[in-house]
């Protein structure tokens, strides 16, 4: 699958969300355009199943999560595995600005 780098590759597959105007957006190597939500939550949702689908392929992926001031909030990578998805998050913690 052209799209898809390799487990093993420098780069991960990164699929990341984004606030824009009216919603949210998930951006991926899988697709030429982004998807587009309402909810914030649906968007992390598409973007996790994107992640595990390209884990399950082969690959290993990074999930970017951006809050709603386009700051970032955390970051999740999957890797690629024979039987299994294996998973590791990192949350970033709350700027002092948030406060």
């Amino acid at each position: 699958m052209a799209w898809l780098e390799k487990a093993g590759a420098a780069l991960d597959n990164v699929v990341t969300v984004t606030p824009v105007e009216g919603g949210w957006s998930v951006t991926s190597s899988l697709a030429d355009h982004p998807l587009m939500f309402f909810s914030g939550a649906h968007a992390e949702a598409k973007a996790r199943s994107l992640a595990q689908l390209i884990a399950s392929a082969g690959g290993d992926a990074q999930v970017i999560v951006h809050d709603r001031r386009n700051a970032l909030i955390g970051t999740v990578r999957y890797f690629a595995a024979e039987d299994e998805v294996r998973c590791s998050a990192t949350v970033e913690p709350p700027s002092a600005a948030a406060s």
